[in-house]
């Protein structure tokens, strides 16, 4: 689905998203792109979406976090285009893959004088964030080129510390998929997010590996609100794709559960996978969580679904 996002979209989770005359929420997140490897628009995914990663968080003093850029990141930069005060935003990429950079050229706050974007990554072998982003808008591949940009850029590359503004914190963690690859986590007073798209929890070998990678991945997402975590592959696909980087459903599940994570939306579709298909998933894998007794609630990420993270009571 490359149009614009319906911004009533179904919910995938258990509940009801709050009235909006209520107190906003410590955090709240809105998902412009869920779809994996190439953008899958059609009648048969637009209920969940075709646009590839893209994931914005927006705190209680609305400012605004995004997470990846792919084709969903232009529907959110035609909405950032619309508030007249300037687009003050930080874009954290989780690794360079098309899918998670695609929408980048097309996203139209990088049109606009007054637009600061920083843009945080890890570097890809000796190359940084800005060579490879001038890379991708090279004219082989783009015919706009990276210098008309009328925007202010600044790059932070990821170091292993987590990243501080005004009682916000991310942090990232080095995750199990071809490319240097980071998950990310962000996390204000009573309530946290985080985002993992892409991330071979078991299977092949990278890096990163072994239980103590796993268990310093529980430790990061330990009681986290809302986690958005790579759910490409069922169990049964799993052993024809291993060593590609991603994990199955029932995979994710068990982090989630290990992590004590309270929501988990698999993310990252499959582009074949279509919303009848995620419905059916969903409902096994639901299914097998409560007869288990276990109290991870379970959705599957909708483009146009806004998330909100209350902020927890104990």
């Amino acid at each position: 689905m490359h149009g614009d996002v319906n911004p009533s979209a179904v919910p995938s989770a258990k509940g009801n998203t709050p009235s909006r005359a209520e107190a906003p929420p410590p955090l709240r997140a809105t998902c412009w792109g869920t779809r994996g490897s190439i953008p899958s628009p059609g009648p048969t995914t637009a209920r969940f979406g075709g646009n590839t990663s893209c994931l914005e968080v927006r705190t209680r003093e609305d400012r605004c976090y995004i997470f990846d850029a792919g084709t969903g990141i232009r529907v959110l930069g035609n909405r950032l285009a619309q508030n007249p005060q300037p687009t003050d935003v930080d874009l954290f990429v989780t690794h360079f893959h098309w899918d998670h950079i695609q929408g980048i050229p097309f996203f139209a706050p990088l049109h606009a004088e007054d637009t600061y974007i920083r843009i945080h990554a890890a570097r890809q072998g000796d190359l940084d964030i800005e060579t490879l982003l001038k890379g991708q808008m090279g004219p082989v591949y783009f015919p706009v080129p990276y210098a008309t940009l009328a925007a202010r850029l600044s790059f932070e590359h990821l170091t292993g510390g987590a990243w501080h503004d005004n009682g916000i914190e991310v942090a990232a963690y080095r995750v199990r998929h071809p490319a240097h690859t980071y998950g990310y986590r962000i996390r204000t007073t009573g309530a946290s997010v985080a985002y993992i798209p892409d991330n071979e929890l078991v299977g092949a070998r990278y890096p990163v590996d072994g239980p103590a990678w796993y268990e310093g991945l529980v430790d990061f997402l330990a009681d986290v609100d809302v986690l958005f975590h790579d759910a490409m592959f069922t169990d049964e696909e799993y052993p024809e794709v291993e060593g590609w980087g991603h994990s199955t459903f029932n995979q994710a599940v068990a982090l989630a559960e290990d992590a004590g994570v309270k929501r988990l939306f698999f993310f990252h579709h499959a582009p074949e996978r279509t919303d009848a298909d995620l419905l059916r998933i969903l409902d096994e894998v639901r299914a097998d969580v409560e007869r288990r007794g276990s109290t991870l609630d379970l959705g599957v990420a909708a483009e146009g679904e806004e998330v909100m993270v209350q902020e927890r009571t104990s």
